[in-house]
């Protein structure tokens, strides 16, 4: 089950799921029909084409996973940042105001890799916010 945050839309089903069960169903139709070979040539086709959208879906998955190398350097800038407004360092005129931006900017940059996690997903990714992760 995917977690749905208050910030992004509910998922939607990729449309190829529909278009593959529409597919078979017209073969189905087809060969109810008396048309067994353009019913096979149909099946063979779609079997084909939802072999390479599955292939195509993993390839996404695996570049969308960047989100979590994204996420893992983040904890290392956003942290250090906290900790530098926290000492001496912090208190120094001019310096906090770039350390906040630096906070805030990458605030903004945790926002769009939680995207690509939701993205991914929709690929038939495992979010790893999810308890079945």
């Amino acid at each position: 089950m995917n977690p749905v945050s208050p910030h992004s839309p509910a998922p939607i089903p990729p449309p190829w799921e529909d278009l593959r069960t529409r597919l078979e169903a017209e073969a189905a139709a087809l060969e109810a029909d008396g048309q067994a070979a353009a019913a096979a040539r149909l099946r063979a086709t779609v079997d084909a084409w939802w072999q390479q959208q599955k292939e195509f879906n993993a390839r996404i998955q695996e570049v969308l996973g960047v989100h979590h190398e994204i996420n893992n350097a983040l904890v290392g800038v956003r942290g250090n940042a906290q900790l530098l407004l926290m000492n001496g360092a912090g208190q120094m005129q001019g310096l906090r105001e770039r350390l906040e931006v630096v906070l805030r900017e990458s605030g903004r940059i945790q926002e769009a890799s939680g995207r690509l996690r939701e993205l991914k997903t929709s690929f038939g990714g495992v979010d790893p916010h999810s308890r079945a992760a």
